[in-house]
C-alpha cells in the first residue's frame, strides 16, 4: 500500500499554488463520499506513474494530492499525449520532460458528493531540455485530466479497504525502529561534515563539459590532465600496454583493447563530495535514483551486479548505464553514492 502523508499545513500551499497554475482546470462532479474518492486517487496509474509514497493535504471537507507522470518524450515523429509543449524559438524537436505534476483537489459537496479540479500544476524539463521549453506556456491537452475523471466514476466502492486504509495509513506514515533513525542521524550527519571540493584536474578534463569522445588517445588525455601516465603491462592490449594516471584521490585508466573496445575509466577514493564531471554529476555526493533521473532520457538503467574483490570474494554493486551518442557509460555507486565513471564504445 503507498504511503499517505496528510497534512493541513500543505493544504494551504496547494491552493495558493492553484492560483499560479498553468491557467487550465477541469472541474467535475463525481457521486461519491469524499473519503471514498481521497483513497481511491492514490490506486490511480497509467503508462507514465509510478508506484511511490503520495503526499497529500486534507482539512475538514477538502483534500488535495498530485498526480505525477515520469519521462515524457517529444520528438518530431512522436508527440506525447499529456502535454502541449511549447518550445522557445530555434528550439530542437525533440525534447524530454523529466516529470509533469497535476494538481487533483476534492471538496464535499454533501454526504454522497464530490467537486474534484485538476490542472496541471508543474512541468520539470531534464537538463538538456530546462533552456528550450517554455514552461509557462505549455498546457495540458486534456487526456490526463479526463483518465482521472473516468477512473473516479467508474472505480469501485470498496469499504473494506476504505475503512482498512483509514485504519493503517496513520501508523504507516512513520514506521520506523531505533536502529534505522540511528542510522540515518549518523549517515545525515556524515553528509553535513563532508567536504565539498572541486577538482581542477577533472575541470581540465572536462571542459567542455562532456564526455570525452571515444576514440580518444592516452595523449589526450595526457594534454588535459597535465600529468604523464604510467605504462602497465595488458596482453590483450594493443601494444600489450595501457595508459594509468593517479592525482590527488583518484585513479584514471586509458585501454584499447585488441578486441576493437576503447574504454577509459576514472575512479575516486576519497571521502569528499568532489565536483568537476560534465552534467552535474558529483563523486561521493550523486546518488543511483539521481542519476538515473537525470539521464532518462537516454533510458538509464538502475540495477545491482556482482564484482569481484579477489578470487575467492565478490560485492554486490549498484551501477547505471546508458547509450549517449555513440558512448556506452556506466556509473558505479560505492558505499551509496557515485565512485567510478567507465565510458567505452562497447555496450557493457
Amino acid at each position: 500500500m503507498k504511503k499517505i502523508v496528510f497534512d493541513k499545513f500543505f493544504l494551504t500551499l496547494f491552493i495558493l499554488i492553484f492560483a499560479l497554475n498553468f491557467g487550465q482546470k477541469t472541474e467535475f462532479t463525481v457521486p461519491k463520499d469524499i473519503e471514498t474518492l481521497q483513497n481511491t486517487i492514490f490506486d490511480f496509474a497509467n503508462d507514465f506513474t509510478k508506484d511511490e509514497p503520495k503526499a497529500a493535504a486534507a482539512g475538514d471537507n477538502e483534500f488535495s494530492t498530485t498526480v505525477d507522470l515520469y519521462d515524457l518524450k517529444f520528438d518530431s515523429n512522436e508527440k506525447n499525449p499529456y502535454l502541449d509543449l511549447a518550445l522557445k524559438k530555434g528550439a530542437k524537436p525533440k525534447q524530454f520532460i523529466q516529470k509533469a505534476i497535476w494538481n487533483v483537489s476534492m471538496k464535499k459537496l454533501s454526504a454522497k458528493s464530490t467537486k474534484v479540479t485538476v490542472f496541471l500544476e508543474e512541468i520539470n524539463p531534464d537538463n538538456w531540455s530546462k533552456k528550450e521549453v517554455d514552461v509557462k506556456l505549455t498546457k495540458s491537452t486534456g487526456k490526463l485530466e479526463k483518465e482521472v475523471k473516468e477512473f473516479l466514476l467508474n472505480s469501485k466502492i470498496n469499504k473494506a479497504s476504505n475503512e482498512s486504509a483509514s485504519i493503517s495509513s496513520e501508523s504507516e506514515i512513520e514506521v520506523t525502529t531505533a536502529a534505522q533513525t540511528a542510522n540515518e542521524t549518523a549517515s545525515f550527519e556524515a553528509k553535513l561534515s563532508q567536504k565539498k571540493i572541486a577538482s581542477k584536474y577533472l575541470q581540465n578534463l572536462f571542459a567542455k563539459k562532456q564526455f570525452i569522445s571515444l576514440p580518444t588517445n592516452a595523449d589526450q588525455i595526457t594534454k588535459l590532465l597535465k600529468t604523464d601516465p604510467s605504462e602497465m603491462d595488458c596482453e590483450t592490449c594493443k601494444n600489450e600496454k595501457y595508459s594509468n594516471w593517479d592525482f590527488e584521490n583518484f585513479n584514471m585508466i586509458y585501454a584499447n583493447m585488441t578486441s576493437g573496445e576503447e574504454y577509459y575509466a576514472i575512479q575516486y577514493y576519497g571521502e569528499d563530495a568532489v565536483s568537476g564531471l560534465p552534467y552535474g554529476l558529483i563523486f561521493n555526493d550523486s546518488s543511483p535514483s539521481e542519476c538515473k533521473d537525470k539521464f532518462a532520457r537516454y533510458k538509464a538503467q538502475l540495477y545491482q551486479t556482482t564484482v569481484g574483490v579477489d578470487e575467492n570474494t565478490s560485492k554486490a554493486l549498484t551501477v547505471v548505464t546508458f547509450k549517449m551518442n555513440t558512448s556506452f557509460v556506466r556509473l558505479e555507486f560505492g558505499n551509496e553514492y557515485l565512485s567510478r565513471i567507465v565510458i567505452s564504445n562497447k555496450e557493457f
